[in-house]
Order: C-alpha cells, then structure tokens, then sequence
C-alpha cells in the first residue's frame, strides 16, 4: 500500500467517527465551496444550512439536501 492510501484510509475512518459522534454538525467543506461560488451569502450561513439539510456520509442525503 501506498503511502496515501493509507492516509487516505486513516482519513476515511476519521470521517466515520466524526460522523458516528457528531452527527448532524459536520459539514463537508467541498459543498460549502461548491455553494459559495454560486451564493451570495456567508459561509457560516451556508455552513448552518449544509448542517441542517447534508450533514451525513451519505452521497443520496447530501444530494437531496442540495436540492
């Protein structure tokens, strides 16, 4: 194994256990710069509603809370 998909790996247990003990308040930065681009508001304001609507490790949560 390569030396990132090992960080890659701890990454992604890192990311689970977040999501296990802090669920519903980790918001995923890749959506709060996707959103800011086309956004004319602050990030603390987009970083409140990512949590509210995709805050999971779930790809089909997150998508329907974009929408």
């Amino acid at each position: 194994m390569s030396e990132r998909e090992i960080r890659d790996m701890k990454n992604s247990d890192l990311d689970g256990l977040l999501n296990l003990h802090f669920k519903g308040r980790v918001v995923r930065k890749d959506l709060t710069k996707q959103l800011k681009e086309g956004a004319n508001v602050p990030v603390y304001v987009l970083e409140y509603l990512l949590g509210m609507y995709c805050a999971s490790d779930d790809d089909e949560v997150v998508m329907q809370g974009l929408e």
